[in-house]
Formats: C-alpha cells, sequence, structure tokens
C-alpha cells in the first residue's frame, strides 16, 4: 500500500441523525500496514452548494465512536484528508461540513462512520514445532498469533533426508495445527513457513530436528531442544516465558518460499534465542527468569482498592516464603514499550506431561526483582494473558506453571530479574519548536528548522517535519521520521507557498505523538523582481520656444 486508502469518504446534502448513524451498518474496515495515510473524498457538488459549504473536517474516533476528535479541516476542492495515526489500533472517520452560517452537518455530538481503518504495523509470531514420535515418524506442530491474522495466506514447507528441493506440507490453512509424516532416512529435517494478517504484514518460522530411520537408534533431541518454564539444573541453560531455545544451526533465509534447495549448514559459534516481539498491546516476552521470591502484594490488600481485572486474584495477607540467594542471571532481560495500562503478555507451555496442565501462574514486580508479587492466574491457560497495572511505570513480568499432578517450579526469588520489562508510558513527548533561521541572499530559500524534544522512551526515528500554506492545513511532509540531532536544514524548491506554516511532529517508543507549529507565517519569497526600459520623457519646456 503506498498510503493512499482505495475506499472514499462521500459526503452527500443528507445526514443522519445520531441514533440512525449508531442503527446504520458500519462500513468494512480496511487494514493498513501505515500509519500515515491520505483519504480522498467525494461529494455531491450540488448539496454543497445549496448549503454554501465553505470547510469540510474529519473527525476520528480511536475507541470505537466512543470519543470523537478534529483531525483535519479543508476547503471543499482540497480533494483528499491525510492522517498521521498515533499507534496500532482500530480509527473510525467522519466527515462533517460548516456551512455558510457556520454551522456543522451532521450536527454536534452526531456522526456518520464514513470508513474505519484497522492500522496494524505488527508482523504475525510464527512457532513451529518438530518432534519424532517414533522411529521413522515426525510430528510438526505451527501456531500462529496475530490480532489481524489472516490464516489462509499460511504456507509451509519441509526439506529432509533424500529431497531434491523444498516440498510443500500439504495441510488444511489454519492459525493452529498438526500433522504428521514418515522419513525413509535419517538426518535433518528442516520446516520452514510464513504467514500473513489483513494488513500484509508477514511472519516467519522455522524448526530443525535431528531424526532416526525407522530400526536406528533416536539420536540426542539437542538440536530442537525445548527449555521447560519449570526448574532448570543447569545453570548454563535458558529459562523464557514462551522461548524456544533456538536450535544449534543458524537460521535459514526467508527471502522466498520457492527455493529450489536449503542453504549449507554450518555449526554457529553462540545460540541466540528465536526472535518475537509483542503485537501490539499483545507482548510475547522471551529472556531469562528463574526462582524468585514474592514477599507482598501489588496492589492494596484492600478488594475494593484494587483494579478491577485484578479482583480475587490473590489472598489479601499472602505468606512470605524463603528469602534465597538470586542464581546468575541466565540471559539479559527483554524490554517493551506500550501506551496502554491494559496489555496482554504471551507465553509458551512446552513439555506438558500426562497429568496436563493444572494452572499459570503470573508474578509482577516492580523494582527489578527485588521484590515479587503474585499477580493472578490464568483462568483458560491459554497465551495471551490479560494484565492491568494501574499507572505509568515499568513492571516486571515472570511466569510459572503447575502440572496437573501439582508439580511447579518455585516462584521468582527476590533479586532474580524478570523474563520481560515492560514500561507504560502514556505520556506524549515535549516538543519545543525554536525560532527558524532563515538564510540571506542567494540562500534565502534555505530554512533551518530547530527544535528541542524531551522523553523518557525516545524512538530511534522521533521527528518528522511538515509544512502548510494555512494554519489548518493540508499539512506536507518536508522529511519523513528521522533521527533527532535538534535541526534540519530545508531548501525550499518551486512550488512551494510563499507563506508557510510549519510543524514538528514527535513520537516515542510508546507511539505517543505530539506536535509544535511556527506561531506566525515565514515568508519565502523566491521572486526575482527585473525592469525594463520602456520608453523616454522629455522634460516640458518652460516658457516661449
Amino acid at each position: 500500500m503506498d498510503g493512499r486508502l482505495t475506499a472514499i469518504l462521500a459526503l452527500t446534502g443528507l445526514w443522519l441523525a445520531h441514533s440512525e448513524a449508531l442503527a446504520a451498518p458500519l462500513p468494512k474496515p480496511i487494514a493498513t500496514n501505515k500509519t500515515r495515510f491520505r483519504i480522498p473524498f467525494k461529494f455531491d457538488a450540488a448539496a454543497l452548494q445549496k448549503m454554501n459549504a465553505r470547510e469540510l473536517q474529519l473527525h476520528v474516533s480511536a475507541d470505537r465512536g466512543l470519543t470523537w476528535e478534529l483531525a483535519q479541516s479543508l476547503t471543499p476542492d482540497g480533494g483528499k484528508f491525510e492522517y498521521q495515526a498515533p499507534n496500532d489500533g482500530e480509527f473510525w472517520f467522519s466527515v462533517k461540513t460548516v456551512d455558510g452560517r457556520n454551522q456543522l452537518h451532521p450536527a454536534a455530538g452526531q456522526y456518520e462512520i464514513g470508513l474505519i481503518v484497522v492500522v496494524d504495523t505488527a508482523q504475525p509470531l510464527l512457532d513451529i514445532s518438530l518432534k519424532q514420535i517414533s522411529p521413522g515418524k515426525v510430528q510438526l506442530s505451527w501456531q500462529a498469533a496475530d490480532a489481524n491474522l489472516d490464516p489462509t495466506t499460511l504456507k509451509l514447507e519441509y526439506y529432509q533426508p533424500g529431497s531434491q528441493g523444498w516440498d510443500v506440507v500439504e495441510v488444511a490453512p489454519r492459525a493452529s495445527g498438526q500433522t504428521t509424516w514418515n522419513v525413509a532416512q535419517s538426518g535433518q529435517i528442516t520446516v520452514r513457513g510464513i504467514i500473513s494478517d489483513s494488513a500484509t504484514n508477514v511472519g516467519r518460522g522455522q524448526s530443525q530436528l535431528q531424526i532416526a530411520a525407522a530400526g536406528e537408534p533416536a539420536p540426542a533431541p539437542k538440536s530442537n531442544r525445548r527449555v521447560p518454564i519449570a526448574g532448570l539444573d543447569d545453570g548454563n541453560e535458558q529459562a523464557a516465558i514462551g522461548v524456544q531455545v533456538a536450535p544449534v544451526v543458524p537460521q535459514i533465509p526467508h527471502d522466498a518460499l520457492t527455493d529450489s534447495r536449503p542453504p549449507t549448514f554450518r555449526a554457529p559459534i553462540e545460540q541466540q534465542p528465536i526472535d518475537g516481539g509483542y503485537r501490539g498491546p499483545v507482548i510475547t516476552p522471551f529472556g531469562g527468569a528463574a526462582n524468585q521470591n514474592p514477599i507482598e502484594q501489588f496492589v492494596s490488600g484492600s478488594p475494593a482498592t484494587r483494579p478491577e481485572i485484578t479482583q480475587d486474584r490473590w489472598s489479601s495477607t499472602p505468606e512470605p516464603l524463603a528469602t534465597q540467594a538470586a542464581p546468575t542471571q541466565r540471559a539479559p532481560t527483554r524490554h517493551r514499550v506500550v501506551n496502554t495500562r491494559k496489555f496482554q503478555v504471551g507465553y509458551k507451555i512446552d513439555d506438558v506431561g500426562p497429568s496436563g496442565i493444572g494452572g499459570v501462574e503470573m508474578f509482577i514486580t516492580q523494582d527489578h526483582g527485588r521484590k515479587w508479587w503474585k499477580y493472578g492466574e490464568d483462568q483458560d491457560q491459554r497465551s495471551p494473558f490479560d494484565v492491568e497495572v494501574p499507572q505509568d511505570g515499568e513492571y516486571g513480568f515472570a511466569i510459572r506453571v503447575r502440572s496437573g499432578a501439582g508439580l511447579s517450579n518455585e516462584p521468582p526469588m527476590q533479586g532474580e530479574a524478570p523474563a520481560i520489562v515492560v514500561s507504560v508510558d502514556q505520556t506524549p513527548p515535549t516538543v519545543e519548536m525554536l525560532p527558524v533561521q532563515q538564510g540571506q541572499g542567494n540562500s534565502v530559500n534555505r530554512l533551518q528548522i530547530r527544535w528541542r524534544i524531551q522523553d523518557d522512551h525516545p524512538s530511534d526515528k522521533p521527528v518528522s517535519l511538515y509544512y502548510a500554506s494555512n494554519r489548518n492545513g493540508p499539512w506536507e511532509p518536508i522529511i519523513g521520521w528521522k533521527e533527532d540531532n535538534g535541526s534540519y536544514e530545508w531548501t525550499v524548491g518551486p512550488g512551494v507557498p510563499a507563506q508557510l506554516f510549519l510543524r514538528v511532529v514527535a513520537r516515542d517508543r510508546a507511539g505517543n505523538v505530539s506536535k509544535a507549529e511556527s506561531p506566525t507565517p515565514i515568508v519565502v519569497d523566491l521572486s526575482r523582481p527585473s525592469a525594463r526600459i520602456v520608453d523616454v520623457e522629455m522634460p516640458q519646456a518652460i516658457g516661449p520656444q
């Protein structure tokens, strides 16, 4: 998608009342992986002329119509709106018309939903697992997760001993599933796959397994070992929330699933965990955490003062466990930043025994593991785990699984680092536009745009710049997201208005956005006056000639 939505907002002279708008069917959502896009519109010219329309307003709701805000205003000949989404989510759009008497149509508080856009920049998560269930027989399991997953796009391929190239795994395209097949020769089997979501984001996965043919002893399963969430005997192993320890071969390139042969594999220098990320707001944590000790409650002991989502998750007088020395941290803690107090923590459960799963418990810390609290249990025992925190701040998480027979690892120990840290940041960056410096003489068309940004969680490229001939827009881009070096020299080219306003937009890692604009217009006059001689005038004679 090139940033232009194919759907068009339609304006007519007939507007629905609020109750009628709510009853009317909503337009089908359009998914995009672009946070900035243009929305063309069309209108009934006769109707607008009849009401003497002087302005069109684009209103947006990020909470499915509960609240609305003005996003942009244009003259009827503006042609298209432009919108910058502050984060992933579902956005409803409605257009209002301001007539010659300065009256809104529809009236204030009434909205006709003309367009719904789902902004989704997160890649789907695709987990692929291989297991030898008997000599010469392999089992493939897969599970994909995404808020807007399109299961029909699933494609799996395998390469095994004796193959001449990659072969397609013939399965019904679903978000999760399982299949088995027989392998005639011993050796390494590789499976890779891709899946997309409705916004065309692509998720990839791969797995490898050393398998023995029928009649041969099964090899040690170190190349595809999964570490359980429960206790680890070897301090050099990795423990994680929902993470598979990477096989001891490098990742397979996924340039295409149509290559005729697989790459040649060599032993790596070191193991690296398979990368992943949160689905926004789904957070799939990876990284190390082991036994740690809860000694206090996360929130008040009074049920009346707890957030609703944490009601009755634990007793009001938890029994502290014996304090233990923290073991050596096994893997670096992962870090995510979100702009909501409600999010989801994804996890994976491995090595389930015959007794099944008896419970999944989440533990939380606000001081990097010095103190831990039991947050609660996942009632459906299926990822993800719904979390709500009371305010902005940093929160660490660890997870424990209890078997159906009642066996589980110890809770997190005091001083142990969390498996993942989530920073909740709902505060937009502070952005200030400094005085613009304009060149002189032949450099009059060069503007030094300067700004100052402050934020606790700045993005890698937090700044974008815009200009407009009118304070109300439309705003045209000068440069997209760039590093924050405090200034940018813009050479104004032809076609730019001689009088313009400037805007600095800042974003942080959580997706919060703020802006600052030049208070007065800047004049960039690129015209070069010229003169030519047109006549010679003689002074009029005085007196007789």
